[in-house]
């Protein structure tokens, strides 16, 4: 099998991972069985992931409490001052407190009169 690098849009089929794709429109383009496309495939993925493996891995400073508390009274200060802005009033109960409190009512209602009837 003599090796032969794969054209750039057949790389990017096998990078997306649509090999079925890549496959037969390298053999189609190449001349070729879709048994030597299927290997030289697998041979430009192994180098691919040999490539990547060789490479260390970023490390990424994990976020501490006090910056996620930080950014979320940030978000809680303009959140308040954007409805200022915009002149809206918050409710002193929300909209979904207000719905389950029904709903519970309404379930109440209904045992209460179930356990009556029998």
């Amino acid at each position: 099998m003599a090796k032969s690098t794969l054209p750039s849009h057949i790389k990017q089929l096998v990078d997306k991972k649509n090999y079925v794709i890549a496959i037969k429109t390298h053999a189609q383009e190449q001349g070729i069985s879709l048994d030597e496309a299927k290997q030289q495939i697998d041979a430009y993925e192994n180098q691919a992931l040999a490539a990547n493996s060789q490479t260390p891995p970023t490390a990424h400073p994990a976020p501490s409490v006090e910056n996620k508390e930080q950014g979320f009274s940030t978000l809680t200060q303009g959140l308040d001052n954007h409805l200022e802005q915009e002149n809206i009033k918050v409710p002193l109960i929300p909209r979904w407190v207000w719905r389950v409190s029904v709903i519970i009512l309404v379930m109440v209602l209904i045992g209460v009169l179930l356990s009556r009837l029998f």
